[in-house]
């Protein structure tokens, strides 16, 4: 059998399966055996790879937010820091309506799972927080506190994909993102700096 026609790897197929139960359900809700069930393996399979339920949501909540900084890192590119930023809107609009379950379980989980993610860990507000403190220091983004400044940025994005998630924004986010970058630029970047 060649390397491609290998089934995919138990842990893969757990993954999977507990990212779209628990989008659903939520953590507390979704049982072992639903997500054995729907991975397709059987419990103690699960068990081998995971001691807990809990602990593979957290693994999996630490994974998929830090995965997130090194596709914004990229996404964001180089340039002005407000070219920037508006990159980073976009991308994260585009990636909470490609991976909806992956969003809402990011979502659902963050106050339980934020205080997991190991120190030290590259996370989306560091990203962001960074660009938004390089902006200061070049002179595109305005004189105030970073991080206050980030939270606006932040805000912005995790409140229209919240909901976005929950159905409330029935507007594809994908066209939010041009005008919601226009109205946080005209805020934070510094007049006749290039947005």
């Amino acid at each position: 059998m060649s390397a491609d026609a290998r089934p995919p790897d138990v842990r893969h197929k757990v993954r999977d399966a507990a990212i779209a139960l628990f989008a659903q359900k939520g953590v507390r809700a979704t049982t072992v055996k639903d997500i054995a069930r729907s991975a397709g393996v059987s419990e103690g399979a699960l068990y081998r790879h995971w001691p807990s339920k809990e602990d593979l949501a957290a693994e999996l909540f630490a994974a998929e937010y830090t995965a997130m900084s090194q596709t914004l890192r990229d996404a964001a590119g180089s340039g002005p820091a407000p070219e920037r930023l508006r990159r980073v809107i976009h991308h994260a609009f585009h990636l909470a309506e490609s991976a909806p379950d992956r969003a809402r379980f990011l979502l659902l989980s963050q106050h339980d799972s934020l205080p997991l993610v190991p120190q030290g860990q590259e996370t989306p507000v560091d990203v962001i927080c960074r660009i938004v403190a390089e902006g200061i220091a070049e002179g595109s983004v305005v004189r105030a506190d970073k991080d206050a400044l980030a939270h606006i940025v932040i805000g912005a994005i995790v409140l229209n994909v919240q909901s976005h998630v929950y159905g409330r924004q029935t507007a594809p986010l994908s066209t939010l993102a041009g005008p919601i970058a226009d109205a946080i630029l005209t805020g934070i970047a510094v007049p006749g700096a290039k947005p």
